[in-house]
């Protein structure tokens, strides 16, 4: 009795808002009127602008209660509950970020965290991708902490680096992408003369003169891999950082650190394969990029910067690439201040690559396993060059193992060879 007539009050209330509403909406021509009843930019979405000039000032307070309820079924575990919730209460204070974020973030991480099955996942991590991507965002089109928002969902969820549905997820993505694209490289020339296929990008939030922008900035990217799009987001919300906050100049790094060492796709669903290997052309490229910049804006996108220069001297260095790995090197150094003194390229890889002793021996072990896997598999799709590297990364990472140990590990090089290529039939038969 008493939960329905909690219902039935609040199914009151809401009538005497809107009743307030339609009566103030005959008076709101007045020049006096706050801008608290203002109704909102019209470019922002179409339910968005009508539960803000229907309520006017009463949105505040109902979205008041709204939050308290919602604090109590997230506190229980009802995370559906809190979902639908959401849609009220973003539409009710929609130029507040922090509640587009708030509600993106319970979609794509809690609630996919009590779904089993990897479909009803997916559907999840989607809703919150779309709630910032096509309402959030275009509500606050200058708040830059929504872009980094929206491009780390894309990163960290759809990229799965944590989610034991990961790959369902990057192959989800590309399906969709290769759907929309024909394929994964963007041919801006043949967009050009056919604008009306920009229509496949703008409904996904994507505005082909941006991808263009970042193509020649930084790629071509594949658009098929959920970093490029976690850049694209951070691309697109650098103009309106803040001098002391340049949140989306780091995603834009960390996308490109993550394209360097798995940017190139061979994706076959109907062989069921997605495999990803490192597109060194663009190393090269980040490289340039830095140098010409000369300075990062800030300490911590120079933490990210310098990570991308790194792995791209070890990756640059195991496919072969010495002569590039040396100009990565030489920026690495430039930009730091000569604090990573002058060890020559070969011991400076060594360093680098020693510098996994936080892992446990297993662990470590487990990653010379899985680049042995992923040599295997890239010999197998008939790309020796990608193999030799994978396999040179796997030596690098087992001597530095045996160095750090200080003795040799218990499996010796033949036994984990085999346990790769085992790895390697049950990712690829």
């Amino acid at each position: 009795m008493i939960s329905k007539a909690k219902g039935t009050g609040w199914v009151v209330f809401a009538l005497a808002c809107f009743s307030f509403a339609a009566w103030f909406g005959a008076h709101s021509e007045r020049k006096d009127v706050s801008d608290a009843f203002r109704p909102m930019r019209l470019d922002a979405p179409p339910g968005v602008r009508f539960v803000t000039v229907a309520l006017g000032g009463f949105r505040g307070l109902l979205a008041d209660m709204l939050w308290v309820r919602a604090s109590e079924l997230q506190d229980r575990g009802s995370f559906f509950e809190v979902a639908q919730l959401a849609d009220w209460i973003t539409r009710l204070e929609p130029r507040y970020p922090e509640v587009w974020i708030y509600h993106a973030w319970n979609m794509a991480y809690n609630i996919t965290a009590v779904v089993p099955d990897p479909s009803d996942r997916w559907h999840w991590v989607m809703n919150g991708i779309r709630l910032l991507r096509d309402e959030g965002i275009p509500s606050n089109p200058g708040d830059p902490k929504l872009y980094w928002e929206l491009g780390w969902l894309y990163f960290d969820k759809v990229g799965g680096r944590w989610d034991e549905a990961k790959m369902f997820y990057r192959i989800s993505w590309a399906r969709e992408m290769s759907e929309r694209m024909g394929g994964g490289m963007l041919n801006h020339a043949v967009l050009a003369e056919h604008p009306e296929m920009s229509r496949a990008f703008t409904e996904i939030g994507l505005n082909p003169e941006v991808m263009k922008a970042m193509d020649e900035s930084y790629g071509p990217l594949d658009w098929r891999l959920p970093e490029t799009h976690a850049m694209y987001w951070g691309f697109k919300g650098r103009p309106y950082q803040k001098p002391d906050a340049r949140w989306c100049d780091r995603l834009v790094w960390m996308g490109l650190t993550e394209s360097m060492k798995n940017g190139h796709l061979v994706f076959l669903p109907e062989r069921k394969i997605y495999q990803q290997g490192p597109r060194l052309d663009l190393a090269i490229k980040g490289v340039r990029r830095l140098s010409e910049e000369k300075q990062y804006a800030d300490s911590l996108t120079g933490l990210v910067a310098n990570r991308f220069l790194r792995e791209s001297t070890v990756y640059l260095y195991a496919f072969g690439r010495k002569a590039d790995a040396e100009v990565a090197l030489k920026e690495l150094r430039r930009s730091s201040g000569g604090t990573e003194g002058r060890a020559s390229l070969d011991d400076f890889v060594k360093q680098e690559v020693g510098q996994a002793e936080a892992l446990s021996s297993i662990s470590k072990r487990d990653r010379v396993v899985g680049f042995l896997a992923r040599a295997d598999i890239w010999r197998r799709l008939k790309v020796p060059e990608y193999g030799e590297g994978f396999e040179q990364l796997a030596r690098l990472y087992w001597d530095a193992l045996v160095k750090t140990d200080h003795q040799t590990p218990d499996t010796d090089w033949e036994t984990v060879t085999r346990l790769a290529h085992e790895r390697s039939l049950s990712e690829m038969p």
